[in-house]
């Protein structure tokens, strides 16, 4: 069985779309912080880290726009 992705994880359980993203979000707070002191060596993360919260995002608007009548 393939593995579950970050997308269907979200897709399945809209509840915790709100406390995902504040999670995503202080996390790349800290990965700027990092990378500003100089202390970051995967600086991969921070894109990756962005590319979750836009996946995020899209998912939510889709669950709005299946709210609406």
């Amino acid at each position: 069985m393939a593995k579950e992705g970050f997308l269907s994880k979200l897709r399945n359980k809209k509840t915790i779309i709100s406390d995902e993203e504040e999670n995503l979000m202080k996390e790349l707070m800290d990965l700027r912080v990092k990378l500003s002191s100089g202390q970051l060596k995967e600086t991969h993360r921070i894109k990756e880290t962005k590319r979750k919260i836009a996946k995020l995002k899209t998912v939510s608007n889709e669950n709005k726009d299946l709210d609406k009548p």
